[in-house]
């Protein structure tokens, strides 16, 4: 798949601005108890959403890239050891872009995405079996969990997305979905990568029970954040107009 001038530009400059969140460390906003949640993926989604797939996931491996690189650079915790890995900080972020977009058309083209929404519901249904087939992730019952909970993630947001086609405000519907599906897929990915590791004996291990617990402080807000500010930012970009009849998109002149 080729990519035109505009995607390249839009690409290289929303990855512009996810290392320089997380350089300046702009990207990453305190909350409670010394926790800090990230914004560093949304370019990805945004360009996922704007330009497709690709673009998405050329700003995603940029993404990883700084902070794979930024593990060993300028760390700032002990938790940065685990970033030095290239299966938890670039991996992962490959795919913020890619499911955010499927997300996208999901709401936006309900008719054309029956296939997607089949893909989605079996990814569900194998990662119920992995966590139950599994000798990994057979005897640990957090780690079932972990599984089983973004199994579930993952039907209600194909099923949530599929209602949503119904609302009244179609793009913006489609807009909040990607979000939520990239943030989740940054979130989910990177922690279950840590715990899958760990458990294999590749990095130092973390109880999933913990990483639960990470998921769930930083991933509700992180999730908030992300749907306002991708919103905000889409629709600036596209010109959708807010009105009684919902939101419609129109092309500004120059």
């Amino acid at each position: 798949m080729r990519l035109t001038v505009r995607q390249i530009v839009i690409a290289g400059a929303l990855g512009a601005i996810a290392i320089l969140l997380g350089a300046t460390r702009i990207g990453f906003i305190p909350f409670v108890l010394g926790i800090a949640i990230t914004v560093m993926h949304i370019p990805a989604i945004v360009g996922a959403v704007l330009e497709g797939p690709v673009v998405g996931l050329i700003i995603g491996l940029l993404f990883g890239l700084f902070s794979f690189a930024w593990a060993f650079i300028a760390p700032t915790g002990p938790g940065d050891v685990y970033f030095q890995n290239p299966l938890i900080s670039i991996v992962p972020r490959l795919f913020i872009g890619p499911v955010a977009y499927l997300a996208y058309r999901l709401v936006r083209e309900p008719r054309k995405s029956a296939l997607l929404l089949g893909l989605v519901l079996l990814l569900a249904a194998a990662a119920i079996g992995i966590a139950y087939g599994t000798p990994t992730l057979a005897g640990n019952a957090g780690a079932r969990w972990v599984v089983l909970g973004a199994a579930l993630a993952l039907a209600a947001l194909a099923l949530a997305g599929l209602g949503l086609t119904l609302a009244r405000y179609g793009e913006i519907a489609a807009t909040g979905v990607a979000a939520v599906a990239g943030t989740l897929t940054n979130t989910v990915l990177v922690l279950g990568m840590i715990g899958l590791l760990g458990s294999l004996g590749w990095v130092a291990p973390v109880p999933w029970s913990v990483l639960l617990g990470v998921g769930l402080t930083n991933g509700i807000p992180e999730v908030v954040a992300a749907v306002l500010i991708t919103v905000a930012v889409v629709a600036a970009w596209k010109q959708i107009e807010f009105g009684r009849k919902g939101a419609r998109i129109f092309r500004g002149e120059g």
